[in-house]
């Protein structure tokens, strides 16, 4: 819990304003608000960017309360044809979202998100007509076995955005959950997720079957963010986890939060009459996940804009369009990625190639010279490349007819290769090949020579 949150949440409780899906706080969940405010601070904390405004995320807006279980949480049951579920609902104005001022606006990247991802569906890519879903299952490995006890579903409703948690109190419930989350489904054009590809859909789709429920989610126009995510900064980070990307990308530090490999147990403590106070943090970890969707769908549209927003994802943007054949636009990004010093050095290779393909051979020289540089500087670290000092000696071979410029940097080639570390030598056949390119130079050289 961050201390802005902290002392927002003590303010409204001294005025008794704290309010969940219309009803006032039952006395359970005051006394866990209070003793989270006198027991959370963490000295040192330095002000965070606000991802939701706590006042909203205590107020809902769902009529006739039933508190579930002893944590003071209050929501509503749905009524569907396959029997009753428990709902909550939160509601927090967009402009409280970290990147999404420029809400509509993000909407026209989708375009270019489309062409990098090769996902035609995505190419008209709303913000207003997603669907924003994560799920809180009984395991992690999936499965028949596996239920999804809660779900938490989020969508753009004028300027706010809503979130919604279905909540299976009971495994006789979940005809009842899944039928009502298909009903809020149908109402969107696309789903996104985080991982849903692998997990979160499957799953869904496995749980429809049976309980002899139609649909097939996995079919569905998706945008699942772990993609991006991994094409644009992966090796950056640490990982590419949610809440990695959530810090490092939105600006958001989670206090508190329930690890992911204890929400099952959490669940099956509440199931068995246990001390279920705790799983209130499920609920909280199941919002933030939500809404940590929608912010980074925005972050991503906006880059597919103005790349230069995010130094650090030049460079896999640049990737990205080289891959999908868009050379123009791969030199212009790898090359601000490069002047940022944001570049690696596979980055930097693969722009010496794309300014030889455009015939731009000096600019490659130019590139192929910063990489054997490079490989002087960190020979202990970067396995031997022989790639640079290759081009390098077919640039001035071929195109200068400096024969002895040529030999130079092979010969270069082969001192690099000698000195490298065990594990960094380039094999035998690079070895052979640089020798017969040394040799060949050398005869020339002598030829020359000789007929002067």
């Amino acid at each position: 819990m961050t201390r802005d949150i902290r002392n927002r949440l003590a303010k409204a409780l001294e005025r008794g304003e704290v309010r969940s899906a219309g009803s006032t706080l039952g006395p359970g969940m005051r006394r866990r608000l209070e003793r989270a405010l006198a027991g959370s601070g963490h000295e040192g904390d330095a002000p965070l960017p606000r991802l939701y405004s706590a006042d909203n995320l205590a107020e809902g807006s769902v009529a006739e309360g039933v508190e579930p279980f002893p944590g003071g949480l209050v929501g509503c049951e749905v009524e569907t044809p396959k029997g009753r579920v428990l709902k909550y609902r939160w509601s927090i104005p967009l402009q409280e979202l970290a990147s999404v001022q420029d809400f509509d606006g993000a909407s026209e990247g989708s375009g270019v998100l489309s062409v990098l991802l090769e996902n035609p569906s995505l190419e008209k890519f709303d913000l207003r007509r997603a669907l924003y879903l994560d799920t809180e299952t009984t395991g992690l490995a999936g499965g028949t076995g596996t239920y999804i006890f809660l779900l938490g579903l989020g969508w753009v409703e004028g300027d706010d955005f809503v979130v919604e948690q279905l909540f299976l109190r009971d495994f006789g419930e979940e005809a009842a959950l899944l039928y009502l989350a298909g009903e809020i489904a149908g109402r969107f054009d696309v789903l996104v997720t985080f991982n849903g590809r692998r997990y979160d859909l499957p799953l869904l789709d496995t749980r429809l079957v049976m309980n002899r429920l139609e649909g097939n989610l996995s079919t569905w126009p998706h945008l699942d963010l772990l993609y991006p995510a991994r094409l644009l900064y992966g090796g950056t980070f640490e990982d590419c986890r949610l809440q990695t990307l959530e810090k490092e990308l939105v600006g958001q530090y989670r206090h508190g939060d329930v690890p992911g490999s204890e929400i099952p147990r959490l669940y099956f403590d509440y199931l068995t009459g246990g001390d279920v106070t705790s799983l209130v943090k499920v609920f909280e970890h199941n919002f933030l996940d939500v809404v940590t969707l929608v912010t980074l769908t925005a972050h991503f549209l906006h880059l597919c804009q103005r790349p230069e927003l995010d130094p650090r994802a030049l460079a896999g943007l640049g990737r990205l369009h080289r891959r999908r054949g868009n050379r123009e636009q791969a030199l212009r990004l790898l090359e601000q990625a490069r002047s940022r010093r944001a570049a690696t050095y596979r980055d930097l290779r693969d722009l010496g190639f794309l300014y030889k393909r455009s015939s731009d051979y000096r600019k490659a020289l130019e590139v192929w010279k910063a990489l054997i540089s490079r490989q002087k500087k960190v020979s202990s670290e970067l396995a031997f490349d022989a790639t640079p000092y290759v081009e390098a000696a077919k640039h001035y071979e071929h195109r200068v007819r400096d024969h002895a410029r040529a030999l130079e940097f092979t010969e270069g080639a082969l001192v690099q290769a000698s000195a490298a570390s065990n594990g960094h030598k380039p094999s035998g056949r690079v070895m052979d090949q640089l020798h017969h390119r040394a040799g060949r130079l050398m005869r020339r050289l002598e030829s020359k020579r000789a007929s002067t």
